[in-house]
């Protein structure tokens, strides 16, 4: 709940779906490629990996190539937006991860040049077609994860839309209201790993440990205010 939290501030849409969605993107081995006509996946992507050097570009642009050799060797993340139903034949090694094992490091085969790959590179693809026809062949190497809006999910974002336009307080108050939900889950999942890690760590008897006591008193306190807040 609280990494889904975390989703829903970085600008994930609360419904059950698209947090189905984020879920996959976030614990898939293979590169995910988005579905997203309305653009909302890819938007939360955006959001959530910018603080990581995260990279965007199109099949199209020029410096793809060099795009792609920079964030596989330094770790960062890259978005290829708004694709087709082909892809070049030229990064099909990036998408297959067909990575070469040397001296203990990985490499990817990029056009005539060998890459070393970072452990934290991630790549994601994205198209805004509604209903994309792609060859088998690759979607066996890809994760597809439809972003499309549902009828529920639809409602949510007119309303949202409607009361923005009647009633700017009422929505500046419930975002504001949902931005602070969302940290107390953060915050009540931080102290419950806290006291676990005090805990497991703790030597001799714990009902001896005055130190220990008393953080887990504070941390049991804030964790009840969170709560209720």
């Amino acid at each position: 709940d609280a990494e889904i939290a975390g989703w829903n501030t970085q600008g994930l849409p609360s419904d059950p779906v698209s947090s189905e969605n984020g879920a996959i993107v976030n614990c898939s081995n293979r590169w995910p490629l988005l579905i997203d006509p309305q653009l909302q996946g890819v938007a939360w992507l955006k959001e959530r990996e910018k603080d990581r050097g995260l990279q965007v570009t199109r099949l199209g642009n020029k410096d793809i190539v060099q795009v792609l050799e920079r964030s596989i060797e330094n770790g960062f993340p890259v978005i290829i937006e708004n694709m087709g139903e082909r892809i070049d034949a030229m990064l099909l090694p990036v998408v297959q991860r067909a990575v070469t094992m040397k001296s203990g490091k990985a490499y990817l085969t990029l056009g005539e040049n060998e890459v070393e790959m970072h452990s934290r590179f991630r790549l994601f693809l994205h198209t805004k077609l509604s209903n994309p026809h792609y060859p088998p062949e690759l979607q066996a190497e890809l994760t597809l994860v439809n972003f499309t809006v549902t009828p529920s999910g639809l409602e949510d974002q007119l309303l949202a839309l409607v009361v923005r336009k009647e009633r700017p307080d009422l929505a500046s108050r419930k975002t504001a209201i949902i931005h602070q939900s969302n940290e107390q889950l953060i915050k009540i999942k931080e102290l419950e790993d806290d006291i676990l890690k005090k805990l497991s760590s703790a030597e001799g008897d714990i009902t001896e440990n005055k130190a220990l006591i008393e953080g887990l008193e504070d941390a049991k306190r804030q964790s009840t205010e969170a709560g209720e807040r």
